[in-house]
């Protein structure tokens, strides 16, 4: 994580990158200052208050001794009032009245605008992550990004806040001084000077909250991180028996995040044991210059003390939001890290040609990928073409490179080397969102959310009608087992499709990726996790598709018997192309294909040892008549 000294300038810089606007600071500045105004203008007008009540309310002599209540009598003769003890006294209630108006306009708008900005930043960062290359997702924890758009983001948000709120606050304490400067000139000078003094000790209070801030967040993110992890896998640890070490590292975890927690409050609260007797003292140290060394009267003493009561807790407010931006200092760094690192990772936005369909075929001309990792490259000079309208297995041993060659079409990632084209076209020259636009993608564990099963297929085409949902879903061969399901297409799926059958799961997800109505479809795995039936009902499904639509299919497998209906196979091993060609040709040509067919037995051998003649006979005679 990014880190640095907290200085206003960057967070400024910051607060503009996420959105936080100049007018929306400018309103609440605006708010700080009336509320500070109608608050001196009440304290002021204490003063008359005092005198008109010393001099029994003989407003020619107050006029005689006091030049300013000319003034007052002038405004007061304009407004038509009398000056009256109570209408004295209904002044000054309305400026606090007045000054309490502004206050809540103030709260109530920035808890609107707060939340308005929470709402903006964590949609931007979810846009941001959705439109990240695979690797970054690949290397970034999940729990990470959760606790950033989640704690730290709060923290980062009241840091930015506290930016107005210290303006404000300043404002306030500038009044105050202006006030006190009226007063009494040595006396003011003396309390700037132990403020200043008072302020200048919290140097090294506030080193150590900053030291702190980022000790809390990396705490965040590492609990984060764990839980997040651990709640993935909650069937593996109970199966597993870890329960209590599990238990007991989450244990460890949250009590960092105590402890840190703890300290940084401790800090937080020192700012309190240093203020609070300095501005008091402060107050003494006055009173006393006042009565024995200035010529003061009572109700400018009374003023001057009202004013230092005050100004205490403004000095403390004002301290301790610089000490909480401080404190924030941690957050601020890692959610502006998140974004700006989202950033650099955006895919390309692709060309300006809209991809609709494919006619001929999909090239790939001497690609080549390798990770960043420095390992071998996952795919070497990779020469291959997958005709359109046809079915194309790509199969292979684990780790031959066939999911990278398949993330390679919608650009989940692009060769290091070599060229993809469509009917001809580059790949390059389609935008990105047509492109993937135009491919249907099924993975190996079906994704499924806690919504209706209408919803679910729907997912792939959020405009598709009921009568598309129900086609989809005919031709993944879901129909059945939907209509047989309580509320049919309305069933409430639990979280992961808890109440399916895997089969059934699988068979859903192709419903949604056929709702698409894409010209290409991508299965990668699909039946890897299968029993034989369940096996047998998908690979109906895969001959129905091709029967009744014109889609370019291509299947990635370790079943081969998923994939005896393919036009084309194509044999990877080592991030190579060893091979193509027609189930039948593949069989009698030998090789991995048939030896790998060899080891996989067919029904007829269930329940007992095969025989690998008889095996390899049977597997001809089906795949010959299904090449």
């Amino acid at each position: 994580m990014r880190r640095g000294p907290v200085t206003l300038v960057e967070i400024t810089r910051i607060a503009l990158r996420l959105g936080f606007r100049p007018g929306t600071a400018a309103i609440l500045l605006a708010f700080y200052l009336g509320s500070t105004f109608f608050e001196a203008l009440g304290l002021t007008m204490l003063v008359p208050v005092f005198q008109f009540v010393q001099r029994d309310g003989d407003v020619a002599a107050l006029i005689a001794e006091n030049r300013y209540w000319e003034y007052l009598v002038s405004v007061y003769r304009v407004a038509g009032v009398p000056i009256t003890l109570a209408t004295l006294l209904v002044a000054a209630f309305t400026c606090v009245l007045a000054r309490t108006l502004f206050m809540y306009a103030r709260v109530l708008y920035t808890a609107v605008v707060r939340e308005k900005l929470l709402w903006s930043v964590r949609n931007l960062a979810f846009q941001r992550y959705l439109g990240t290359m695979s690797g970054y997702a690949e290397h970034e924890l999940s729990g990470g990004m959760v606790n950033d758009l989640t704690t730290e983001l709060d923290r980062l948000i009241y840091a930015l806040f506290s930016i107005v709120t210290l303006a404000g606050l300043c404002l306030t304490l500038l009044l105050y001084v202006a006030l006190l400067l009226a007063l009494s000139l040595p006396t003011t000078i003396a309390a700037v000077v132990i403020l200043g003094l008072a302020g200048a000790s919290l140097r090294g209070l506030w080193r150590k909250t900053q030291s702190a801030s980022y000790r809390v967040t990396d705490a965040n993110q590492s609990m984060a991180g764990f839980l997040v992890e651990r709640l993935k896998a909650l069937r593996l640890i109970r199966l597993s028996g870890t329960e209590p070490a599990e238990a007991a590292v989450m244990g460890r975890l949250t009590g960092r995040q105590r402890d840190n927690m703890v300290r940084l409050a401790a800090l937080m609260a020192r700012l309190d044991v240093i203020v609070e007797p300095a501005v008091v003292a402060l107050g003494l140290v006055f009173l006393y210059l006042a009565v024995g060394a200035f010529d003061l009267s009572l109700e400018e003493i009374g003023l001057f003390l009202v004013v230092v009561l005050r100004l205490l807790p403004v000095v403390k407010e004002a301290l301790r939001t610089r000490q909480s931006m401080i404190g924030s200092i941690g957050s601020i760094w890692a959610v502006d890290n998140r974004l700006r690192a989202m950033e650099a990772a955006r895919e390309p936005a692709g060309g300006r040609v809209e991809f609709a369909r494919l006619a001929k075929a999909i090239r790939f001309d001497h690609v080549s990928f390798a990770y960043d990792d420095g390992a071998a490259p996952a795919l070497d000079d990779i020469s291959l073409e997958i005709p359109a309208g046809a079915v194309t297995a790509v199969v292979g041993p684990s780790g031959a490179g066939k999911s990278t060659l398949i993330d390679l079409l919608p650009r989940l990632r692009d060769p290091t080397a070599g060229r993809i084209s469509f009917d001809g076209r580059p790949i390059e020259d389609f935008s990105l969102e047509t492109l993937r636009r135009g491919i249907a993608y099924a993975p190996q564990s079906p994704q499924v959310f806690s919504v209706t099963i209408a919803d679910h297929i729907r997912y792939g085409r959020p405009g598709a009608s009921d009568a598309d949902i129900r086609e989809a879903a005919r031709l993944a061969e879901a129909d059945g087992f939907i209509g047989q399901l309580g509320d049919g297409y309305d069933t409430l799926l639990g979280e992961g499709g808890v109440g399916l059958s895997g089969g059934q799961r699988q068979r859903l997800d192709l419903s949604r990726a056929l709702v698409r109505k894409a010209p290409i479809l991508i299965l990668d795995e699909p039946t890897s996790n299968l029993d034989a039936d369940a096996e047998e009902a998908f690979r109906a499904a895969l001959e129905r598709i091709r029967r009744e639509t014109d889609m370019t299919i291509i299947v990635v497998g370790h079943r081969l018997s998923t994939v005896a209906i393919a036009d084309q196979i194509v044999i990877m091993e080592a991030g190579r192309v060893s091979d193509t060609g027609s189930p039948t040709e593949l069989l009698a040509r030998g090789g991995w294909y048939a030896s790998a067919l060899a080891k996989q037995p067919g029904p007829v051998n269930i329940g007992a040892d095969p025989d690998p003649a008889e095996d390899v006979n049977w597997k001809k005679t089906n795949i010959g008549r299904a090449g």
